[in-house]
Parts: structure tokens; sequence; C-alpha cells
């Protein structure tokens, strides 16, 4: 199965105001729900000194036509308005097309690498900008594609980059699964996490590790599923586990596990690129999500009320390889056979 078709574009935001210069409207993704009165942007680099143009009222439904990590080009009312709202100011997001459009929020990525450099910075702009965090040798990263000879990731709920030359290997994400050798990854998505010394934080890096090795020996045979709780689980000490933060309705709480949501949130986004893969439970952290993600990409565990689960449609078996270093969490999917 080809995956969904104009995967390379659906989610690179459009060109800043094109549509004001006279281009054609895209056409509609999605529909969503405004969750509250929502201001409409003619811009999304920000909004400081960008010129709100509208006011979408609470509970109206708009056109999605475009994301980034933070923004939504939508198009609403009679007169079909254009402009960027937040995407935590949307809810109940509906696919127009199924046949062609893949879910909402999914970030195709199509490489994996490895840095290769002593240091590696992750920049806000290519070549530039402040810096985010310094990857070293080893680490492995997954972008969505090169601009200008810098790899193009999300890093939080903004793109980031890393200059090439700083990579060793790099491999292409083979876009037909089914045709893939087993060496080739079929899907790959880095999310990154804080890499603090206080002792929360180290105990929430060695729980991250513990998840990422326990994903790593999984197998994933055909109709077979993934249980994140009972596949990764019991987030006891005997597992492996430390008492790290949790995020628990709006509150951060010490916990077994602590850390263990945030690989089953980046297994979330690899699982949405393939569609021979069937979400069978899956629920975020509360409207504003996990804030290592885009609104609305992650995937809560814990309890049977917080669970993510997964089924491989496919025909064939596959293998998921997790790692994590220096603050990037990657994880990988590849045929098994």
């Amino acid at each position: 199965m080809k995956r969904f078709l104009a995967l390379a574009i659906l989610f690179v935001l459009l060109c800043p105001a094109a549509w004001a210069r006279g281009e054609d409207t895209p056409a509609a993704l999605y529909t969503a729900r405004t969750r509250m009165d929502s201001k409409m942007y003619a811009d999304w680099d920000g909004t400081e000194g960008i010129t709100q143009i509208a006011i979408v009222p609470k509970h109206r439904r708009v056109s999605v036509l475009a994301l980034n990590p933070t923004f939504a080009l939508v198009s609403y009312g009679e007169d079909k308005a254009v402009g960027y709202v937040r995407r935590v100011c949307l809810e109940d997001t509906r696919i127009v097309d199924n046949a062609s459009t893949p879910p909402y929020g999914v970030e195709f990525n199509h490489f994996l690498a490895v840095v290769e450099a002593d240091d590696a910075p992750v920049t806000t702009a290519p070549g530039g900008g402040d810096t985010l965090i310094t990857l070293h040798s080893g680490a492995r990263v997954s972008f969505i594609a090169f601009e200008n000879g810098y790899g193009k990731l999300i890093f939080h709920r903004q793109y980031a980059y890393i200059d090439s030359r700083l990579l060793g290997e790099m491999l292409s994400v083979y876009e037909e699964p089914e045709a893939a050798g087993t060496d080739a990854p079929i899907a790959s998505f880095t999310s990154f996490y804080k890499i603090t010394t206080d002792e929360s934080n180290l105990n929430r890096m060695t729980n991250i590790a513990v998840a990422c090795q326990k994903l790593s020996d999984y197998p994933l045979f055909p109709a077979g599923d993934l249980d994140f709780n009972r596949d990764m689980g019991p987030y006891k000490a005997s597992s492996g586990y430390l008492p790290a933060g949790v995020l628990s309705d709006g509150e951060v709480l010490q916990g077994y596990g602590g850390g263990t949501c945030q690989v089953s949130s980046t297994l979330y986004n690899v699982v949405l690129q393939l569609p021979g893969l069937t979400v069978l439970q899956r629920r975020a952290h509360g409207d504003n999500g996990a804030s290592y993600l885009p609104i609305g990409m992650d995937a809560a565990v814990g309890n049977s009320a917080l669970n993510f689960r997964f089924r491989n449609d496919y025909s064939f078996p596959l293998r998921m390889v997790a790692s994590s270093q220096d603050g990037a969490l990657t994880i990988a999917f590849y045929r098994a056979e």
C-alpha cells in the first residue's frame, strides 16, 4: 500500500499570505471546530506585529487548509476569509477525504541520520538563530526534509534545523513499505526531552531509555497489536523504572515510569505515517497536550483510560528501533523479514 497522496506537501505550511497575492486558496484537508473565540492572523511567523484580520467565534466550524507545529491555515465564513489561527484553538477535527488525506497533524519524515560531529547544535533557523539543544556523536535524528543543506525537524512546537555537514550515516525513509528491504526505515520521528540534571529529570531520562529498550525488543507480527501499558509496563521499580514527573490533569506529580508518555507519544507520531497501522486507543494529555510535541499529537499512557494501542494490518512483521541520547528520542520502523 502506497502512502497517502501528496504526503510531501500536505504539512509544509504555505508561503505566508500566498493566497493574498492572488494565488488560488488550497483545498480543505480537514474541518475543525473552534473551542474558543479564536484570533485569525495574516501571517503565522509569531503574532508580534502581525495583523489580526478576524476573530472566529467559539464553536464555529472552519476548513483547515494546512498546518505547521503551532498554527493552522483556515478558511471561515461566507466570504471564505483565510488566515492563521493557533492549533490549540481547534477541536473535533475531521478528514475531508479519507482516501487521499492522512490523519490530522501527521508530519511525514523522509530521512533518518546519525550525528557524526562532536557537537551538532539544533537551531531555530538554518545556519543561525538560537541554539535549542546540542547533540553529540552517535545521536539518531529523524528529518522532515533538507533545506539548503540543513535538516528540518520538529523541536517541541516549532521547526528546527541541523547542519547536514555534521551528520554521518544518512538513510532515506522508504515510502512503499510493501517493497522495502529489512535495512530501510519505512517511518521515523524524533521528539526532544529535557536534559537537566535534577534528580527527577535524570530519573525521567532513565525511564525513557528503559521504554526505548523494551520497544526495540518488541516484535510486531501481522494482525498483532502493541498495547503500551501491557507491553512496556508495568511501571514499577521491578521493570527498571524510577519515580519521575508525571503529567496528570495539568499537574506534574511524581510516579514510577514518568517519561514513558514521551516514548508513547513519539511512537504515535511514527504510527500515523503508516497507513497499514491502525490506532485502537489514544488520548492526548488534555486540551493543550504535552509541550514536547505540536498540539494534540501526544499519546498519554499509565492506566486503562490512558493507553496507546495499535495493530499491524500489514501482511508482514515489523520491528521498531528506539533510541534516546542528548535529548533526542528517535523511533523508526523497519520490515522484520
